[in-house]
């Protein structure tokens, strides 16, 4: 594997903790996710300090409580003109991320992991959207090229204890390698550790069970630049209201780590480098399929909000509808997001709501997962922690960035769109 080009910032990192009511998990989804559909309000909700993060423009804003100031490295990468180039988020365990880039399998490591005649199961949280079909198509594409057969494949559709059904199940196949997303890091963590305990290579999507050791129990966890995401967001959110105005947050309310970060990446952009807009509401919501309601009681409450951050595109086009019975107006009205799913895509070039999302790339992450799963099946080294580069995606770079992120060209009716 080529040498690692890791990330440096000189800074020494400790993080700040936000004092709140319920305290901090340590980044693992602790929240019901076997169907809960009841929306979050503010009562569990901890109002944020005035610390270096939180800028006046975002002071008094009611935060969940899983919030975590930004640390030290991430608080000099928020005040940076331009962040492209690096990736700032850390390990749920504060590890250091190793770019997926410099994940490399050469000539005569692929020969000798065809020779093995591995199989893999992949046990997904959830299945239908953009995200999870380019995860699924990265992954199957690489363990194809590597000669590994896919032995196993669920779908727990968002509820842990479907999911823990479905790692049992996997244990009976006895697969050489598990790529899977944990739904509920805590609840689930028997079953992981029971795979791992009859030798099954685990590579983890987004965050770790709890309790499990990277190099121990598990080879890695591989993630978007989560942080990078919310960083890239804020930023296209102000370019699209002008700099300036009130906006709102959408987020998702369980605390789980990846949407953690990028929703803390978001609000600690904005207050380090756009004081001009100020943030007038956080919500959070459970179900993604019920973030209208959530968007529609904002937008009600606040009439001259100028835009709304989504969370991911599933959300964000539900704020998209809220907007639009409220007759907003996209020339006025704007909506960002991440994840460049085909909805928001289309959305984006009929000059909508959507104006600009900040992307993962879950094919590539996929490959990644794939290529570090080999890898430890055949002794080789692997870092515990690896990111994926987030991508600023706007209608202006919608064609480029649809080719880089789904390694295809866009569909007909997005192209078409974009004509206009």
């Amino acid at each position: 594997m080529k040498t690692k080009k890791r990330v440096l910032i000189s800074i020494v990192t400790v993080l700040l903790f936000i004092t709140t009511a319920c305290g901090n998990t340590g980044g693992t989804n602790t929240g019901n996710t076997d169907g809960a559909s009841a929306e979050a309000g503010n009562a569990s909700a901890n109002t944020s300090g005035t610390s270096e993060a939180n800028g006046s423009n975002i002071a008094g804003v009611k935060q969940p409580p899983w919030y975590q100031e930004p640390n030290a490295a991430q608080l000099e990468a928020v005040k940076l003109d331009n962040a492209s180039d690096m990736i700032v988020s850390s390990g749920p365990n504060g590890e250091e991320a190793t770019n997926a880039s410099d994940i490399v399998i050469t000539d005569e490591q692929a020969a000798k992991i065809k020779e093995g005649k591995f199989t893999a199961a992949i046990a997904m949280g959830f299945l239908g959207d953009d995200w999870s079909e380019q995860q699924l198509a990265g992954l199957k594409s690489e363990f194809g090229n590597l000669g590994i057969e896919v032995v196993a494949e669920t779908n727990a559709n968002f509820k842990d204890t479907t999911q823990i059904s479905d790692l049992q199940a996997i244990s009976g196949k006895k697969p050489d390698i598990l790529v899977s997303i944990p739904l509920n890091a805590q609840t689930t963590a028997n079953a992981y550790k029971s795979l791992a305990d009859q030798g099954t290579k685990i590579v983890f999507m987004d965050q770790p069970a709890e309790g499990m050791e990277a190099g121990k129990d598990y080879v890695s966890v591989v993630s978007a630049d989560s942080f990078g995401l919310g960083m890239n967001i804020a930023d296209e959110l102000a370019k699209a209201i002008g700099g300036e105005g009130e906006v709102a947050a959408l987020y998702y309310a369980p605390n789980f780590y990846v949407t953690n970060q990028r929703y803390q990446g978001f609000v600690a952009r904005l207050a380090a480098k756009h004081p001009n807009i100020k943030l007038v509401e956080a919500q959070g919501f459970q179900d993604p399929n019920r973030s209208q309601e959530v968007a529609a009681a904002i937008i009600t409450k606040y009439p001259n909000l100028k835009g709304i951050y989504g969370s991911w595109d599933v959300p964000a086009m539900g704020a998209v509808a809220a907007a639009r019975v409220a007759g907003k107006s996209p020339e006025k009205f704007k909506i960002t997001n991440e994840n460049l799913g085909n909805e928001a895509a289309l959305n984006m070039a009929q000059n909508g709501f959507i104006a600009g999302i900040g992307s993962q790339r879950p094919f590539d992450q996929g490959v990644a997962e794939a290529k570090l799963a080999a890898l430890a099946m055949i002794g080789e080294p692997t870092p515990a922690y690896v990111a994926v580069p987030s991508l600023a995606v706007n209608r202006d770079n919608l064609e480029e960035s649809y080719k880089v992120i789904y390694h295809k060209d866009a569909p007909a009716d997005i192209l078409e769109a974009l004509k206009k």
